[in-house]
Order: structure tokens, then C-alpha cells, then sequence
């Protein structure tokens, strides 16, 4: 009988590690998501500031990137494009950063 019951028990144990390990690879699958689209609407924001003069690019972006909940890490202007890093928290993973440029196409160069 206690064969059994450790046997049962040891299936519970691992099934509660995969399980574990599972909710933290969402997470941070998760939290991943949430930073590249903070990226790219952080760039976004600051090249369509720079095509239209209206305020500073890097400001501009920084505040798309927190109100989608990142921080801006980094921001630079090259020409007519807008290159950001973001960082959104992912507790308890830590921080996860994505990296985006916006910017006209070749064509679209005023």
C-alpha cells in the first residue's frame, strides 16, 4: 500500500514541477510579447514626432512606452529614423527588453 502512495506522490511532484515550469515559460513568453509591442509603438510614436516636428522624438517615444507599461532604456535618432529600447517587468523572471526602429521607407523620404 505505501508503494503506492509514493508512487502517487511522486507523480504529483513532478506534475506540480512541469506545471511550475510551464507558468514561468507563459510568463515570460508573455512579458516578451508585452516589450516588443511597447518597441514598436514607442518607435512608432517617435518617428511619426520626427516627420511631423512636433516635440522631441525620444520624449515623444517614452511616453508611448509607458503607457503600455515599459520603460524607455534608450532612444536614438539616425536620419529619419527613430531606434528604441524598452524594458517591461516580468516578475520574478526579471526584466524583459525588445528593440525596435521606425522610420519613412526609401521612398517615403521627404
Amino acid at each position: 500500500m505505501s508503494t503506492g502512495a509514493a508512487g502517487v506522490l511522486a507523480w504529483t511532484g513532478a506534475m506540480t514541477t512541469a506545471v511550475a515550469g510551464l507558468t514561468l515559460l507563459g510568463a515570460g513568453l508573455l512579458a516578451q510579447s508585452r516589450a516588443e509591442t511597447a518597441a514598436d509603438l514607442a518607435s512608432l510614436a517617435g518617428a511619426d514626432s520626427l516627420a511631423a516636428a512636433s516635440g522631441d522624438p525620444c520624449t515623444v517615444a517614452g511616453e508611448a512606452a509607458a503607457r503600455n507599461e515599459a520603460r524607455l532604456v534608450s532612444c536614438e535618432v539616425q536620419g529619419w529614423d527613430v531606434l528604441v529600447r524598452v524594458e517591461v517587468d516580468a516578475a520574478p523572471l526579471g526584466a524583459m527588453g525588445a528593440r525596435s526602429r521606425a522610420g519613412p521607407g526609401p521612398a517615403e523620404l521627404p
